[in-house]
């Protein structure tokens, strides 16, 4: 029994020696493995045991006995003695930061100073370990740095620039954002509130509606209009998802003021406005000078023809004089009216009341020639609607144009029937119609082209087919409308509706 009691106790020797052993052979990894300074350190500030990363424990043996500051970089020893010092006086574990000049070069040190005590409670050692974190440190500061210059540079944008979490509420908001929220919303925007809060009623759902699509992975582009400093503040708005790692954790808003590029381009939709109106006049004065100047003095000419011819009679050359004076008259009165109509720069400012009865009269003048050689049957009728709000030019054409038409297209062999007439349609528009029985227009043919730029749908009778294009473009420019009625073999209709 002895013997196995003795056998065992050695059994027990040989376990606890081989697991001190090994405990040994562990520790000793750790620390050849370890990327931290350490040091055991008595009451003296001698070194009892160290290790540095990458020496070998061999080489360390050295320091042994040496006082630490003895070895400490001189930037970091004042640090370093107020921290012992601490430590060895009150046992408390104190961690710090460090930072100075060492061999290698300028460094910075995370520390860990703390207190071995006996059984007694007394402190006899410090235990100190310091691990390198410059590489860290510098990366930190570099991002602070950006974080600076990116939060400088967002907090001096104009850009109205926020951020919301996934229920739409601020987390984060520029300089600029803040102050024009109570412009925009009647109260300053604050961190923590929803975004709809701020908004009018009538705007609510189509944000939500926006900001679950931008949730989804969406970019949303809309365009709100607000009033600002009691001036319109046109804000161009993207929302975007922010992501984390891959993750949307987010919402952000980014508002342009596009207030001036709108007023560019109203003030250019204007100029350009303006130059299609100026082309148009350039257009009508062109037409007036080919057809409505041509007009009497063909007929000057005529008179001028007849006038050199003997006559007995007085009272033919009167009335030849009496023709002549009446066509210069037109004549002046066309000529100012181009004047007029060239110097205006805004049709509708320039409108007044023509009496339609007194330009009639001028066109049958006018077209006294064809009227003699057709002998037309034409029954005229402006008792319901005697005054249009035009100008002079534009009406003659309108009655010239379309009478003259009346007159050339008739039927062979039979004698023009013509029917002029107005009457109100509403309060606010009226009509000139002049229907004929003429030898009408296919319509489902030509009624694309009716109005087009020389287009002739008859080539028996003369024409450059300029004077229905001419006569839509000044309805048009006028504010109104043209509708055709035709039949071939039946006739034709055509309404006029403009503004009163």
């Amino acid at each position: 029994m002895e013997d196995l009691n003795e056998e065992i106790n050695r059994l027990k020797l040989i376990i606890e020696g081989y697991e001190k052993k090994t405990q040994l052979n562990i520790d000793k990894l750790f620390l050849e493995s370890s990327l931290d300074i350490i040091f055991q350190l008595d009451l003296n500030a001698n070194i009892i045991f160290s290790h540095f990363p990458s020496v070998p424990s061999e080489q360390l043996d050295k320091y042994k006995g040496m006082n630490i500051f003895d070895i400490a970089p001189p930037s970091m020893k004042e640090q370093l003695k107020n921290v012992l010092d601490t430590v060895f006086a009150t046992g408390e574990t104190c961690v710090y930061e460090a930072e100075g000049e060492v061999s290698s070069g300028y460094k910075y040190f995370l520390n860990h100073m703390s207190a071995i005590k006996n059984q007694l409670g007394e402190v006899q050692y410090a235990y100190f370990v310091g691990r390198e974190t410059t590489s860290q440190v510098l990366a930190n500061k570099e991002a602070i740095k950006s974080e600076q210059k990116l939060s400088a540079l967002f907090e001096g944008s104009s850009q109205i620039i926020s951020l919301f979490d996934k229920e739409s509420q601020f987390i984060w908001f520029n300089r600029a954002s803040y102050d024009k929220s109570i412009f925009l919303f009647g109260k300053f925007i604050a961190l923590g509130e929803r975004f709809d809060a701020y908004l009018k009623e009538e705007n609510r759902e189509e944000f939500n509606e926006n900001f679950k699509k931008v949730l989804q992975g969406e970019i949303i582009s809309y365009t709100r209009e607000y009033i600002y400093k009691d001036k319109p503040f046109i804000l161009d708005i993207m929302l975007q998802p922010v992501y984390r790692k891959g993750e949307l954790v987010g919402v952000s808003l980014i508002g342009n003021d596009d207030t001036e590029r709108k007023e560019y381009e109203s003030k250019l939709e204007k100029a350009n406005s303006e130059l299609l109106q100026q082309n148009e006049q350039l257009n009508q004065y062109s037409y007036i000078i080919s057809h409505n100047l041509r007009a009497p003095i063909v007929t000057l000419m005529g008179l001028l023809n007849l006038l050199g011819n003997d006559y007995e009679s007085v009272s033919d050359k009167n009335e030849i004089v009496s023709h002549m004076t009446k066509s210069a008259n037109h004549l002046d009165s066309v000529i100012k009216d181009l004047n007029h109509l060239l110097s205006i720069s805004d049709i509708k400012s320039a409108l007044a009341p023509i009496d339609l009865g007194d330009e009639f009269e001028t066109v049958l003048f006018l077209l006294e020639a064809e009227i003699k050689q057709t002998n037309p049957t034409i029954s005229v009728d402006f008792s319901k609607h005697a005054v249009a709000l035009s100008l002079k030019s534009f009406i003659h054409n309108i009655l010239y144009n379309l009478v003259s038409n009346a007159l050339k297209y008739h039927q062979a062999g039979k004698v023009p029937n013509i029917s002029i007439k107005s009457y109100g349609i509403t309060e606010r528009l009226m009509c000139i119609e002049v229907a004929d029985k003429g030898i009408g227009i296919d319509l489902e043919k030509y009624k694309d082209k009716l109005f087009g730029f020389y287009k002739r749908f008859h080539f028996h009778v003369e024409g450059k087919g300029l004077g229905l294009h001419l006569v839509k473009r000044q309805v048009d420019s006028l504010g109104g409308r043209i509708e055709v009625e035709s039949e071939v073999g039946v006739g034709t209709i055509f309404k006029v509706l403009l503004p009163i």
